[in-house]
Order: structure tokens, then C-alpha cells, then sequence
């Protein structure tokens, strides 16, 4: 059976783009199950000041942005409801599109994402209204935040471990893919008290 491998994302985050594509081409040889769950980096960063909530916040369905991400995630949570493939087929295509592509997080990007993830519009129309996916957002961020996640992507292994994993630019092969993620996942087991590796970057980057 593979290693479960639960993944913490945001759709605004370029980072969390790239270890998606990243995910998607080693999942099959080094036999992992991702299981990607929602984190707030605008919800992180705020900190319940004043306290707002960004699962209690309006949709602006013309919010190029994605009303901080609040209108992608309650998005992702009605795809999930129509299973785990088309779920994680929608969740790629709609990281592509703002990241690769660069559209807009609105109303017409998202409809397109989940049609071309074999959606029923329909059902998904329906359940992108339902209360309840601002709940399950709220449980999924809380329960990151209890393990003091503050970035995405972040893993989080079987084994325990988990790390934030960002990088700038994508592997050039699926065998690069495959070293750089053996090399992490690697590098948490055989040094569990090493916490940071992080590069001076030059102003402006």
C-alpha cells in the first residue's frame, strides 16, 4: 500500500504549484498517496486580528484574486465531493491556470478548471453554496496550524516528519523530480533536528 503523504496548499501560492507538479511525478515510483488539505496563508499571516476569518469572509465572484483564497478553496472542497480523482484533477488544473498560465482566480477560471477536470457542473455549483465547505475549510486550516505549519506546500509524512518544501523553479525531468524528493524526504529521516536550510537571496528576488 503507499506511504500517505498529507500535503497542506494554497492555491494562491506559487510554491504550492510547483510541489504539485513535483508530487505528480513521483508519486507512482516512489509509491506515495498524497492527500492535499487546505492552509490559509492570508488567514496565517493575519493571525485572527481583529478577529476575522477568512472562511467568514464574502465572495466577490469577479475577485481576480480569489477573495484570498477563499473562493478557490470552497471550490476545492465541492470538487472533493465528487471523489478523490477528480478532485485532485481539479486541484492541478486549477494551480496551472493561476501559476502557468496566470489567470485570474475568478468565477470563469475556477468553472473552467472544474470542467476540465470531468466535473458535473451542475453538482458542483450546488455544493460550492453549501455552509458546510467554509466549515471544512476552517477545520483543515486549524488542524495545519496545530502543527505549526506557516508556509505550502508542506508535507507531512507517515513517519512524522514534515517540512515546508519551496522551490523556485521546477525540476528539468521526471528523474530530477524523483532525486530532488528522495533527497527531502531523505534528509527529514536521518536528521530529524535539522530545521532550517534557506539561501541568502538577493534583494528583489
Amino acid at each position: 500500500m503507499p506511504e500517505l503523504v498529507r500535503v497542506y496548499f494554497d492555491y494562491v501560492c506559487p510554491f504550492a504549484w510547483r510541489g504539485a507538479e513535483v508530487a505528480e511525478l513521483v508519486a507512482e515510483e516512489l509509491d506515495l498517496s498524497f492527500d492535499w488539505r487546505h492552509f490559509s496563508l492570508y488567514q496565517s499571516n493575519h493571525r485572527g486580528r481583529d478577529h476575522w476569518q477568512l472562511w467568514n469572509d464574502r465572495i466577490d465572484f469577479q475577485d481576480d484574486n480569489g477573495c484570498k483564497g477563499l473562493f478557490p478553496f470552497l471550490a476545492s472542497c465541492a470538487a472533493r465531493r465528487q471523489g478523490e480523482q477528480k478532485y485532485d484533477a481539479f486541484r492541478l488544473q486549477l494551480l496551472r491556470a493561476r501559476h502557468r498560465n496566470h489567470c485570474p482566480l475568478n468565477r470563469t477560471t475556477i468553472f473552467e478548471a472544474a470542467g476540465a477536470a470531468g466535473l458535473h457542473l451542475p453538482q458542483f455549483e450546488d455544493d460550492l453554496a453549501d455552509p458546510e465547505c467554509r466549515t471544512v475549510l476552517a477545520q483543515e486550516h486549524h488542524r495545519a496550524a496545530a502543527l505549526d505549519v506557516f508556509g505550502t506546500p508542506t508535507f507531512h509524512f507517515s513517519s512524522g516528519h514534515l517540512a515546508y518544501f519551496r522551490i523556485r523553479e521546477l525540476p528539468r525531468s521526471r528523474v530530477e523530480a524523483l532525486d530532488l524528493f528522495s533527497s527531502y524526504k531523505r534528509l527529514l529521516e536521518a536528521y530529524p533536528y535539522l530545521e532550517t536550510i534557506k539561501r541568502p537571496r538577493r534583494k528583489g528576488n
